[in-house]
């Protein structure tokens, strides 16, 4: 009879796949270095994940966790507090590596392709839901397009922050928000 499969060496697997990813991105994953680390042996991670791939697109997976949706009364307000939670996140210099690692591997790669799809829909869902609460009480024009409108306003926050390699200090943002809700707004 086969022993059962230990929770805590999938786990220790998975947050050293996540440290590796973080530190030395999609290029420099392997499963020996994941077993190094993790001090679990490469046979017991093969119990787990069928492949290094899979190992590595399970690390990229538990990586989104779901953002708290603000619901203030108002789409400026809103914007603003969600993107004073998802800032401070975009700095850490181990995801941004990681964002845009993944974001190149997903280029060529189908399963982390449809694994960072996913991630996106996980992660956009706030924004949303705020331009739906936003339609349901007048402030924007109902006949929006919702995935162009979510990639109108996530993309001036990623571009500054992850192409450009710029601050966004609560002015920016305030002042990024306004010239959203403008556009966006009933005239």
């Amino acid at each position: 009879m086969a022993r059962p499969l230990s929770e805590e060496a999938r786990q220790k697997a998975l947050d050293a796949a996540l440290e590796i990813i973080g530190e030395l991105g999609i290029d420099g994953f392997t499963v020996d270095a994941v077993a190094k680390r993790s001090g679990v042996a490469k046979t017991t991670i093969y119990r787990h994940f069928a492949s290094g791939n899979e190992l590595m697109i399970a690390a990229v997976d538990c990586m989104v966790q779901p953002f708290a949706t603000p619901n203030t009364g108002s789409l400026a307000s809103d914007l603003e507090a969600f993107m004073e939670i998802v800032i401070p996140i975009m700095d850490d210099h181990s995801m941004q590596r990681t964002m845009m690692s993944v974001l190149s591997a997903a280029a060529s790669d189908p399963e982390l392709a449809r694994v960072h799809h996913e991630l996106m829909q996980e992660r956009m869902l706030p924004i949303r839901t705020m331009v739906e609460l936003a339609q349901g009480r007048g402030e924007v024009l109902p006949e929006l397009d919702l995935d162009l409108v979510m990639d109108f306003i996530e993309g001036p926050f990623f571009f500054r922050k992850m192409i450009r390699q710029q601050a966004l200090t609560g002015d920016d943002i305030r002042s990024m928000v306004d010239l959203i809700v403008k556009a966006l707004t009933l005239p």
